[in-house]
């Protein structure tokens, strides 16, 4: 598939890489729903808004460093 090929990727380690932002993303999302409707509650630490951005900007980093690749990861 060329989205695969375009960025250095199996089948498989896109559908990890995927699910493994799709479930940060989600758990996030529901921590964020929760502290919203009880803003007494502290948000986890690897959950608020700092920690997720800084993720997101891992998960970018590791998608352009891996399109220089030669082999699949």
């Amino acid at each position: 598939m060329k989205h695969l090929e375009e960025n250095n990727e199996t089948y498989l380690s896109h559908l990890i890489f995927a699910f493994k932002i799709a479930i940060q993303l989600y758990l996030s999302s529901v921590f964020f729903i929760v502290h919203g409707i009880f803003p007494f509650w502290e948000m986890p630490i690897n959950f608020n808004l700092n920690a997720t951005c800084k993720k997101i900007q891992e998960w970018n980093n590791y998608s352009e460093d891996r399109k220089t690749n030669e082999t699949p990861t």
